[in-house]
């Protein structure tokens, strides 16, 4: 075996795709039976944008854009819907400002800057205060994400590609030039190297192995709103000062229904994470909904559930370890790592086979959170 990749959420499916498709012999593992609703690549929708305050990202998301757009043509199969993307905030607050920035240092990606004059003239069914500017992304849309990993799925296992699920990966060992990955089935597998790709359950992986990241798994609450006039875009809203950042999608999912997010939740153990209490976040929620957006009715309809997995810095960790280099780990999506998934596989991929990326690894390294002590190799390795 060339390579296992151990978890099939968006990020590990696309890793496996892409080292199917250049024709290395590949297992791809997952714990839950498939498809589940367990993680954090679950369910009908998820935002695409290429509106991010890191630069790096933006640009990423151009070539993500291509993938997918490749995937649809190759497949047959519609994954994206163009909404466009509203960003809102106060014009200097570091969100708001970063991501027009990041726009001006990607010129080929189109925005519109709109003065608060110009959101009441353009956007009259939101109640927002006058000091909120928006930056607007017309290429921005929603992805069908339940669909888009069941497409990933397909073709990796048309590319050649083995899919073992309902089976928990219960330890990686290295083995001199390569890796054993013990199975809870009994059976043991050997591979040259191994990409995780695990989510909140990635130190249960890392730790035997010497390795800690600095992960914070939350539990996102997933709130659908009834509407009537609502915006028909996704849009974010961030607000520095009240530290407060809201995320939407328009109706889609359920007829009548918008979806609307707070992008911070309260910290769970993922194997229990719906006894923790969202009242909370349902009561700020309720609170901007009631402000901001006069047509949404503040009490949520439907509720379901997602896990982030969060690094320090919200951007994702994609890294050797610093031992054994044949292990590769990509975690720390922090809520942002759907759309990516065609990049972070390919990323993953030429980690785990030896390739130079097609962009600089830097933002990515998981050494960036030593000086604070959160990422550590233990003494004894």
């Amino acid at each position: 075996m060339d390579v296992v990749v151990v978890g099939a959420g968006i990020n590990g499916s696309w890793t496996a795709l892409h080292l199917a498709k250049q024709g290395y012999k590949v297992i791809l593992i997952e714990q839950f039976p498939l498809p589940h609703t367990r993680g954090s690549s679950h369910g009908q929708s998820r935002g695409i944008r290429k509106a991010y305050p890191e630069p790096f990202l933006t640009h990423m998301m151009e070539d993500a854009y291509e993938q997918w757009h490749q995937l649809e043509k190759e497949t047959g199969v519609h994954l994206m819907k163009e909404t466009g993307l509203l960003v809102t905030g106060k014009r200097d607050d570091p969100y708001f400002a970063d991501t027009v920035k990041s726009f001006e240092v990607n010129p080929g990606s189109s925005y519109a800057v709109h003065d608060p004059k110009g959101m009441s003239r353009t956007f009259p069914n939101l109640t927002m205060e006058s000091n909120i500017w928006g930056c607007y992304d017309p290429a921005a849309g929603v992805l069908m994400a339940d669909k888009a990993l069941k497409t990933v799925w397909s073709l990796f296992q048309n590319s050649g590609g083995t899919i073992i699920d309902n089976c928990l990966v219960e330890k990686v060992v290295p083995f001199g030039d390569r890796t054993k990955i013990f199975l809870d089935s009994g059976r043991a597998l050997t591979s040259k190297a191994v990409v995780i790709c695990a989510g909140p359950w990635t130190n249960r992986l890392l730790e035997p192995l010497g390795w800690r990241l600095p992960l914070n798994p939350i539990k996102i609450p997933v709130f659908y709103y009834k509407a009537n006039g609502h915006i028909p875009h996704t849009f974010i809203f961030d607000d520095d000062e009240l530290r407060t950042h809201v995320w939407g999608i328009p109706e889609l999912e359920y007829k009548g229904l918008v979806k609307i997010c707070l992008h911070t939740g309260p910290n769970i153990n993922p194997e229990s994470r719906d006894i923790v209490d969202v009242t909370p976040d349902k009561e700020r929620l309720r609170e901007y909904i009631s402000k901001n957006f006069p047509n949404v009715e503040p009490t949520p309809s439907i509720e379901e559930s997602c896990i982030y997995t969060v690094s320090p810095d919200g951007v994702h960790i994609l890294d050797k370890h610093p031992k054994y280099p044949n292990i590769v780990v990509g975690c720390g999506f922090s809520g942002s790592g759907f759309k990516l998934g065609p990049v972070t596989g390919e990323f993953l991929a030429n980690l785990a086979t030896g390739k130079p990326p097609k962009f600089s690894n830097e933002p990515f390294l998981a050494s960036r959170f030593d000086s604070v002590g959160t990422s550590s190799l233990q003494s004894y390795l």
